[in-house]
């Protein structure tokens, strides 16, 4: 395997730790990500023999796809936890060969590579301080009929949660999640009983890392913000699920 360890920042260094702290167990809890990669590669181009860079590669969700879907293809996968680079080269073990490799990389730095057929990313975008400015870096990637495929979170994600923490006065660690171009498909997910377990799906996959400056809420709002969420919104707390194709710049 080859790793390059780029210059985190705090916050790429957290979200690094909290994912792979959850590495070996994430596929267990990921249901909703792995149908996401499910949609997403039936989104896919008809290319032969592609050189494809997928950012956020996980544990493979969507790697699979992607090397299921182009034979030929040479592929870079990398994400910016180690450990999770680990179990998805321990997932792909008995397909990976010599057109995969796998790299450590910070998909908000990304650099480096250039002419790229294809970069594909699911469900990442969300993490990076600026997704549209690295959207932007990405298409300059690309070769001149290269494509850059994703799915991620779109503006309406979690607007439950996040109308009651502000009716309730309280801080929200959500990140902003800016309208994305190039969407052709978008579709809304309700997929947990009640907003408790929304929180332990998200608490059970590692991604639990808030906006810079958030400081979690005490036990007791907590509490008073799940129960506001049950009683106003029957605990339902939406994912909005947004997924495109951009070209290059």
């Amino acid at each position: 395997m080859s790793v390059n360890s780029p210059n985190l920042s705090r916050r790429s260094a957290e979200i690094a730790a909290r994912f792979g702290a959850r590495a070996s167990s994430y596929e267990a809890h990921a249901g909703l990500q792995a149908d996401v990669a499910q949609r997403l590669a039936a989104h896919l181009p008809d290319v032969t023999a592609p050189s494809v860079l997928e950012l956020g590669c996980g544990t493979g969700l969507l790697s699979r796809h992607l090397l299921a879907r182009y034979p030929d293809g040479r592929f870079v996968l990398t994400d910016v936890s180690p450990a999770m680079i680990a179990e998805c080269r321990r997932n792909l073990a008995d397909v990976e060969g010599a057109r995969v490799r796998f790299e450590m990389m910070d998909a908000g730095m990304t650099s480096g590579r250039d002419g790229l057929d294809l970069i594909v990313t699911s469900m990442t975008l969300h993490w990076l301080p600026d997704p549209l400015a690295s959207l932007e870096r990405l298409r300059a990637r690309l070769s001149p009929r290269g494509l850059l495929v994703f799915a991620a979170l779109g503006p309406d994600s979690f607007v439950e949660w996040r109308s009651v923490l502000a009716m309730e006065g309280l801080p929200s660690g959500v990140p902003d999640l800016p309208a994305i171009p190039g969407v052709i498909e978008e579709e809304y997910l309700t997929p947990d009983k009640d907003s408790l377990s929304f929180l332990r799906r998200i608490k059970a996959i590692g991604g639990l890392t808030p906006q810079e400056g958030y400081r979690p809420l005490p036990p007791g709002a907590l509490r008073r913000a799940i129960r506001a969420t049950n009683l106003r919104f029957g605990g339902r707390v939406t994912w909005h699920v947004v997924y495109g194709w951009l070209e290059r710049t």
